[in-house]
């Protein structure tokens, strides 16, 4: 009775131990499972290998991030449809172009939702949300999506759109850099109106309340421009009218529209003159509590003519929006650098 007592109970310890090691087989096998999903063996090659395919029939670019916006081609120039077609700048599409051509996989990360915004691969337009790109033909096939996440040193995170899998990507040499993608006006010409501080010779300001004048100075040489109209008025200091007379010495502009679809009213002007016998008008319109600068250039003398048609070219048609610093500038009010002079007699 005994014998066979010990027998069922050496049985029944063997079959314990066995269950067991199955158990922990089982688990390391779980282990290494989940080891082998979340860190993959390395990944190789480009991130996009049909790019330069993908590139010959792009005809649209979604980019998703804190803000949306559609790049469109049509006719073999690049628009912003959202900006009333005005063009994007080519250089800025060569670089988005030369970038996604160079990411090349290092290696699998992690595939844990709670994690991808550690990387910046968080949804579009939440916290730590990643910049979307998508890449359309014609007929509105995706060629190309991606998440772009943070970039450190040469490395960059990327991911599949509705995947969790991130992936960690390289630049290769450091030789491309990461273009900026947001927001919407690095796409945009916005900064071309440059007359250089240095050549500004005369300018004519029409403020949106008060007297107009005319500050001018006679040569580059001087470097103070003089209050020559109205008369009966002295500027505050010597230099107080620099700020007015040198506001197109550079400008950037904010946003652009389509002049005829704006609306407003015509509130001001400014018109400045070089000494190479450029004339830039600035017609500015109040559209609410905003202002808008439309362009017209003209030319003095031959030699400004050229300059004069390629400025016309960029601006015409177009109405762009101005911040609350160029437009202080722009059409500062003549008694903010000049008081009227009391008037003297002659002794006698």
């Amino acid at each position: 009775m005994s014998v066979t007592t010990d027998k069922r109970r050496r049985t029944q310890l063997l079959v314990a131990a066995g269950a067991a090691l199955l158990l922990a087989s089982g688990a390391l096998v779980t282990l290494f499972s989940q080891a082998s999903e979340t860190w993959r063996p390395a990944v190789s090659g480009p991130v996009l290998p049909n790019w330069s395919n993908t590139v010959a029939s792009a005809r649209a670019i979604d980019i998703t991030g804190d803000e949306s916006f559609l790049l469109e081609q049509a006719a073999g120039v690049w628009t912003m449809p959202s900006r009333d077609g005005y063009p994007v700048r080519p250089e800025r599409l060569a670089e988005l172009d030369a970038y996604l051509a160079a990411l090349t996989f290092e290696g699998a990360r992690t595939d844990n939702p709670g994690r991808l915004g550690r990387l910046g691969l968080a949804e579009p337009g939440t916290e730590n949300g990643a910049t979307r790109i998508s890449v359309r033909d014609a007929d509105g096939t995706i060629l190309a999506d991606i998440l772009l996440g943070e970039t450190r040193g040469e490395r960059v995170y990327v991911r599949e759109p509705g995947r969790n899998r991130a992936f960690a990507a390289r630049l290769g040499d450091g030789a491309v850099a990461r273009p900026d993608l947001l927001p919407a006006d690095a796409w945009l010409d916005l900064d071309f109106l440059s007359l250089g501080t240095n050549d500004i010779a005369r300018a004519d300001i029409q403020p949106e309340a008060g007297p107009a004048y005319r500050l001018e100075r006679a040569s580059t040489a001087s470097r103070n421009f003089a209050l020559r109209q109205p008369a009966g008025w002295q500027t505050i200091t010597a230099a107080a009218g620099n700020g007015p007379a040198a506001a197109l010495g550079r400008v950037r502009f904010r946003d652009v529209r389509r002049a005829d679809r704006l609306g407003g009213e015509f509130v001001a002007h400014h018109t400045a003159e070089t000494f190479s016998g450029l004339r830039v008008r600035i017609d500015v319109k109040a559209l609410g509590e905003t202002r808008w600068a439309l362009i017209t250039a003209s030319a003095i003398t031959d030699d400004a003519a050229a300059e004069a048609s390629a400025l016309n070219a960029l601006s015409d048609g177009w109405a762009y929006l101005m911040s609350d610093l160029t437009i202080d500038r722009l059409i500062r009010p003549l008694d903010r650098i000049a008081d009227p002079r009391e008037e003297t007699r002659d002794a006698p």
